[in-house]
């Protein structure tokens, strides 16, 4: 869960469709400027979606999604964050978790009361639970995805350097994420999507209780290894899911590891699904039924 870069979008020019789908964004910061992509949806071209993406990332990784979520109906906003993917305008050791935060804000403001969801992958997740607890008031459903949650101390770190890496690495430390507590009192649905092979339990491969299982080789049924990433601690997944109590849908998506978004990707059928059961939690009170699971065919069933 470390952080890489995002670049620099047109100083001043007007915002410009790129596509029929979609409508090219930006906001300015002290001295530099973020993109963000639009993709309207439904009659009143609605956006109730802002979507995070995680480390090493950008908004372009959130296509795979965001595409099925835009043909349901569900419009969204996507935004680049600095020092992450390749339009970063600068490098990671230039800005911090929390710098990560004041810029999301700042795309979820642009929104105003049509935000009505959030979406967070990895390191967007933890962004995202701070969003959707500033804009509690208009907040109905929180969408997280491999989610990090992160301990205070890796909030006030001035930058994604050793502080923060120390932090993150602290077994349990994310038990004092002031998250959990929002999480309880959130009056919204969590979702909570999980790719199969991330949330590994980290004691039966190798790394202590309350730290993650990381790069993992595991040994299919017919006798043959694959390797798997799994940056997310098992007990993310069970404090998230217990802290959300009954309005917690719980998602896992078969023969995925933390990688979700390639997943999507290369598994289209899959993505309308997901996308589907983000677009129901919309309009449903609670869950029904509570745990599922996605196959690799798109196929829906019980966890």
């Amino acid at each position: 869960m470390n952080a890489l870069g995002a670049q620099r979008a047109a100083d001043e020019a007007p915002d410009a469709p790129t596509d029929a789908a979609t409508v090219a964004c930006s906001e300015a910061f002290a001295g530099y400027r973020l993109p963000g992509q639009l993709r309207p949806a439904g009659a009143a071209a609605d956006c109730p979606l802002l979507a995070l993406h995680g480390a090493r990332s950008n908004l372009q990784r959130l296509n795979g999604l965001l595409a099925p979520l835009q043909q349901l109906g569900v419009g969204s906003l996507a935004p680049s964050l600095s020092g992450h993917g390749p339009d970063s305008p600068m490098p990671v050791e230039q800005t911090s978790l929390t710098h990560n935060l004041q810029e999301a804000l700042r795309f979820a403001a642009r929104l105003g009361p049509q935000l009505r969801m959030v979406y967070g992958a990895s390191m967007g997740g933890a962004l995202a639970m701070r969003v959707a607890e500033h804009h509690a008031d208009q907040v109905q459903v929180l969408a997280l995805c491999g989610p990090a949650l992160y301990p205070e101390a890796a909030w006030i770190a001035t930058h994604f350097g050793a502080p923060f890496r120390e932090a993150i690495s602290t077994p349990f430390g994310f038990l004092q994420s002031r998250s959990l507590d929002f999480v309880r009192r959130f009056a919204g649905r969590l979702l909570l999507i999980q790719g199969e092979w991330d949330g590994l339990q980290a004691t039966a491969h190798g790394a202590p209780a309350g730290r993650a299982a990381g790069e993992t080789t595991l040994q299919r049924a017919d006798g043959s290894h694959h390797t798997v990433w799994s940056p997310i601690p098992a007990e993310v997944f069970s404090a998230l899911a217990d802290a959300a109590g009954p309005r917690l849908q719980h998602i896992v998506l078969e023969g995925a590891d933390h990688r979700v978004a390639a997943h999507l990707q290369q598994h289209p059928a899959v993505a309308r699904t997901l996308a589907g059961l983000m677009q129901q939690a919309m309009h449903a009170p609670q869950p029904a039924p509570r745990r599922l699971r996605i196959d690799l065919h798109g196929q829906l069933g019980p966890a």
